[in-house]
């Protein structure tokens, strides 16, 4: 009697509600999303994968070192590991995006959402879930691109394997190659493994475009701070306007040794000829921060930014999709709706390239082509959702 009149004279406490961020909800949500990502990723990568391989299967398997049962499967299995390692970083935001429209579409096809609204949940906290499996994405695209993506394509050059190992062959040419600096044309074999000249030519012209020298060597190696040691060669100066002519014909001075200021840097020789995403992030970073001192500089300080930005770019992606699903089909699925989120994924995704081939080209500041794309969809992300909460608020 007492305990039943103490709780009819007791004063109610009230619900009291918390953010609980791995309960349930959480758990389940993030599951989902994950298992839909998932599942669109490894499509994207098996159909990826077969165009690549399928047309160069035959070559592919030529080049395997033991050409027995065991050896060509062992080949092959490498190969398609090896080019894994580059297409998941590429293929990994746009699978971010598809895979979270599909999972929201699901939510609609069930009426999940709608019970998931009706029990108290507004949009904003639909945030967690895409925050967990977002870290998670951000993680593993950082990793392919950043660390997986450089150790393949350097492993394919070393070893001569596949498309990159002919295309970013370092072994010493018979052909020349020409290097255009500031005030200098250089022609020359390059030994990309030494960092050296082989036959250099330079040809050094004036501001009004006038030829002033020429310089042609055995060879020519660093010797520091912009100085090279040119060895068995000659050097040939051109008069100056309105100077007498000169004696002979064959005016040039020869030497055994002669150090010449060529603004010719020897890691980016060595990196001469890859392309700025496939070379490993400290190589990146001292090249960027040379500056303007070694030609195409844009490259490498937008790529370095680029291999940190992209932490944010699978959840950018996936918190937009997030956002226009519950837009505009928060209740029914209608095929116009459908086809504005799937082209605008496509979009985002052909935009975000595009933001980095500017910056690869330095028209837009490296910072802005690598930022701007995953800073701009949470944004707008953000806007959608503060809208839905509003609207939810008021109705």
């Amino acid at each position: 009697m007492t305990g039943a009149f103490a709780r009819l004279t007791s004063k109610p406490t009230g619900r009291r509600f918390g953010l609980v961020p791995l309960g349930t909800f959480t758990r389940t949500i993030a599951l989902a999303h994950a298992r839909h990502l998932a599942t669109v990723i490894t499509a994207l990568l098996i159909v990826a994968l077969t165009l690549d391989v399928a047309p160069r299967a035959d070559r592919i398997l030529a080049s395997a070192p033991d050409q027995g049962l065991f050896g060509l499967v062992r080949h092959l299995v490498a190969y398609i590991a090896l080019r894994l390692a580059d297409l998941t970083g590429t293929l990994l935001p746009l699978g971010s995006f598809l895979g979270l429209f599909w999972s929201e579409v699901t939510l609609t096809q069930t009426r999940e959402r709608v019970v998931i609204w009706n029990g108290g949940r507004s949009p904003l906290q639909a945030l967690v879930p895409l925050a967990l499996v977002g870290v998670v994405c951000g993680l593993v695209q950082v990793a392919s691109i950043g660390l997986f993506r450089p150790l393949a394509v350097a492993y394919q050059i070393e070893h001569g394997i596949g498309e990159y190992g002919r295309r970013f062959d370092r072994s010493l040419k018979a052909e020349p190659r020409w290097i255009t600096l500031d005030n200098q044309m250089v022609r020359a074999r390059l030994d990309y493994r030494q960092s050296r000249l082989v036959e250099p030519e330079v040809f050094e012209v004036s501001p009004d475009g006038r030829l002033v020298a020429r310089i042609a060597a055995r060879g020519a190696v660093a010797a520091g701070n912009g100085i090279w040691t040119f060895s068995d060669g000659s050097r040939w100066t051109a008069p100056r306007p309105g100077g007498p002519a000169p004696a002979g014909a064959d005016d040039a001075r020869w030497f055994d040794t002669e150090a010449v200021a060529l603004p010719l840097d020897p890691l980016w020789l060595a990196n001469h000829g890859i392309d700025a995403r496939y070379l490993p992030q400290a190589t990146l970073a001292a090249l960027a921060s040379r500056g303007d001192s070694v030609p195409d500089a844009a490259s490498y300080s937008t790529w370095w930014h680029v291999r940190v930005a992209q932490i944010l770019l699978p959840f950018g992606m996936m918190v937009l999709a997030s956002a226009l699903a519950m837009t505009l089909v928060p209740h029914r699925l209608a095929f116009g709706a459908l086809m504005t989120i799937g082209l605008t994924g496509y979009f985002l995704h052909v935009a975000t390239n595009i933001f980095v081939w500017i910056g690869e080209y330095g028209r837009f500041p490296a910072v802005f082509a690598a930022w701007g794309m995953p800073l701009a969809m949470i944004a707008a992300a953000f806007v959608l959702l503060v809208r839905l909460e509003r609207a939810g608020r008021s109705s």
